[in-house]
């Protein structure tokens, strides 16, 4: 019987990363099918004061007070439910990872090289969607082509492929955690074929992202590489590859593609920036929340859009100034406890594990400098995933004692110890001598 709950831990888990590949309409019934497992089955003491539960606590705390300050509806339904259902959710998944999951850094490894070779399964609908081949409309394709067609969130009708979440933007943002996870996969697979099948991959992600036509993404992509790269310990590397970059694109700016300037793309921007900043000045302390942020758009501007573009700027609109700092905070103690948990590891594959998870934070933190990616339910759970699992490893890693560490002090009980006189100076020197080697070891497993 405990076998079998463990297994269907497993599956349920698993659904959760499948509903992010499929469907905009999946994550939700996921989560909720999650939250309602760990309130039937948790049974351990919940805690309150923990990262990153206590952030998403505050956050519908803080969603509560703002709809009561400023009450606001769309079809009848409270707003300030939203905000409140989705960050209850996260907290029930945390606590869902925390208690129940409590897989291990190769388990996390495993579920994520799964992972990143079912997001092929994106890559394809977005090849497929810029082929636009009439045959295969009456193929056993059709039907989800026309699902994936018709339910598009683009703002206008065009060339650019929309992939499974119904969004260009959005699918690329999809695509760039994909492209990471290649890397990633090159560095910790074994076989010279696997390596160089994962690098393969990695291109095919890159060619699936221009089919998006976004141009964000390439900014994400490439800080998300950077940030990979600067985790595994290359820091001149890492400088030295980021400067080749700049020079790159600062001498070659046609590389980035789409065939509209990026002048014309800033200029819409800097619109939508200038009214979200106005909306933000106007209710700096709690916000708006989403979805009412559009409405107070629509009556400033004209015309109505979900979300200012920009994922700092859109947070403390839509959650005030206490809404941005406790987002900063969590984004500020995800990276420093990833920086630790890799520190702690004494396997390259889990030190690169700690690298691939917090350079896809980073990496949608720097695609929402043009965007409001994780917003969405389906790029929404892919960020909340990876900052959940980057904690519970670093407790499991860092706030509890390694089995590793256990196993090496068996190792030095075996061996025969040394006798020598406590008043000798052979002995203070034997002393001092075992004292330093034991630093030295210990800094090489860290580093």
């Amino acid at each position: 019987m405990k076998e079998l709950n463990r297994l269907a831990i497993k599956r349920l888990t698993q659904l959760l990363y499948l509903s992010i590949l499929l469907s905009p309409f999946l994550p939700p019934v996921a989560l909720l099918m999650t939250a309602l497992a760990t309130l039937f089955t948790v049974r351990e003491k919940w805690m309150f004061n923990r990262w990153p539960e206590k952030i998403f606590l505050s956050f519908i705390i803080l969603s509560l007070v703002s709809w009561l300050v400023d009450p606001s509806w769309i079809y009848g339904i409270p707003i300030g439910v939203i905000p409140m259902a989705m960050f209850a959710l996260y907290y029930l998944l945390s606590i869902w990872i925390r208690h129940k999951v409590k897989w291990s850094w190769q388990e996390v490894q495993t579920m994520y090289l799964q992972f990143w070779l079912g997001g092929l399964f994106v890559a394809l609908i977005v090849f497929i969607q810029q082929l636009d081949w009439p045959v295969l409309n009456h193929s056993p394709l059709g039907p989800i082509l026309h699902f994936y067609n018709e339910f598009r969130w683009q703002s206008e009708w065009s060339v650019r492929s929309v992939g499974t979440t119904g969004n260009s933007n959005l699918t690329a943002a999809l695509l760039i955690c994909f492209a990471l996870m290649s890397i990633y996969a090159s560095s910790v697979l074994q076989k010279a074929w696997q390596k160089v099948a994962a690098f393969c991959v990695f291109i095919l992600y890159c060619v699936a992202i221009w089919c998006t036509g976004s141009r964000g993404a390439w900014v994400g992509l490439v800080i998300g590489l950077i940030v990979q790269l600067w985790m595994t310990g290359h820091r001149k590397r890492t400088v030295t590859i980021t400067l080749a970059i700049i020079l790159l694109a600062y001498c070659f700016p046609e590389i980035i593609p789409r065939q509209d300037t990026l002048g014309s793309t800033i200029r819409v921007r800097l619109e939508v920036w200038t009214v979200a900043l106005q909306i933000f000045r106007e209710h700096w302390l709690l916000g708006v929340l989403p979805l009412h942020f559009g409405q107070i758009f629509a009556k400033k501007a004209g015309f109505y859009i979900y979300h200012a573009h920009n994922i700092f700027l859109g947070i403390a609109s839509e959650y005030g100034i206490i809404g941005l700092a406790l987002f900063l905070a969590l984004i500020y103690m995800t990276i420093r406890r990833a920086r630790r948990w890799r520190k702690a590891a004494n396997r390259k594959e889990e030190k690169r594990l700690a690298g691939m998870l917090i350079s896809q934070t980073i990496a949608l933190l720097g695609h929402g400098m043009y965007d409001y990616p994780i917003i969405a339910p389906q790029v929404g759970l892919m960020f909340m995933l990876s900052v959940i699992m980057i904690h519970a490893q670093y407790e499991r890693r860092c706030t509890s004692k390694p089995e590793w560490s256990e196993q090496q002090k068996e190792g030095q009980k075996g061996s025969k110890p040394v006798i020598l006189h406590k008043n000798s100076i052979s002995a203070i020197l034997f002393n001092v001598k075992n004292y330093i080697h034991q630093r030295v070891e210990l800094y090489r497993k860290r580093a």
